[in-house]
């Protein structure tokens, strides 16, 4: 991986910014480990205009203390002028396919990745959701939203639990088998490298990878956008965000 002083991330052959081989060129995808200095950065990359429905993911912050903190982007962003959508997977699937198909912009928040991709696979959007960002429906993901992009999750098992779903005390616990993400990008972001509350396990997490360059580690206040197999860092210049 090479990074030029634009900002321009340099894969290694056989890795794509913005998919898995021979994606789709029209993904858009915006990648960060917090919200806050991130809609600047959406209405510049992505082209959100005031008005834009934005189908709002929450499943991530529910298992997760935190969680509320990452649900109040919704109400600010429709105070700045976004109809933002909730769009809770715990529901009937044709209504979620629905809401997901009217949606100008797709946004996964952040909580648990592993919480977050199993609401997914349970109610069965992922393919819809890989169908929608290969058509052009930018994609944003914060933290756990950036971590389930990649081909697979389980590389953030020291930052995020698994909480698994509880079994009977007769039943045995399997082995934890491996975790498929979306497979929007076949980068592995790390989020919230340096960060106060988390960034001892991205740490970690980068030490277990070091010289794969397909782990991106991901400050507070950065952003990764990927568009055109090309992937550009980008400073969301947000103070609230360096805190955290």
């Amino acid at each position: 991986m090479r990074q030029s002083a634009d900002g321009i991330i340099g894969m290694e052959e056989g890795k794509a910014a913005g998919g898995g081989t021979g994606a789709p060129s029209r993904r858009r995808l915006l990648l960060a480990s917090s919200a806050a200095g991130l809609l600047p950065l959406m209405r510049r990359w992505l082209g959100l205009r005031r008005g834009a429905v934005v189908g709002f993911v929450p499943n991530a912050s529910f298992a997760e203390h935190y969680g509320f903190a990452n649900r109040m982007t919704a109400p600010w962003w429709r105070l700045r002028g976004l109809d933002v959508r909730v769009v809770d997977l715990d529901g009937r699937r044709s209504r979620i396919c629905s809401l997901l198909r009217g949606c100008d912009l797709l946004y996964l928040c952040g909580g648990n990745s592993f919480h977050l991709m199993r609401c997914l696979r349970a109610v069965g959007v992922a393919p819809l959701i890989r169908e929608l960002v290969d058509s052009g429906v930018p994609y944003v993901g914060e933290s756990a939203g950036a971590v389930v992009a990649a081909p697979d999750i389980d590389y953030i098992a020291p930052m995020d639990a698994r909480r698994e779903p509880a079994t009977t005390l007769r039943a045995r616990r399997r082995p934890a088998a491996p975790t498929p993400g979306l497979g929007l990008t076949d980068v592995h972001v790390v989020p919230h490298v340096g960060g106060r509350m988390l960034g001892a396990a991205a740490d970690e997490i980068l030490h277990m990878h070091a010289g794969d360059a397909g782990y991106l580690p991901l400050r507070n206040d950065e952003a990764l956008l990927a568009e055109g197999g090309r992937m550009r860092r980008l400073a969301t210049g947000s103070a609230a965000a360096r805190l955290l």
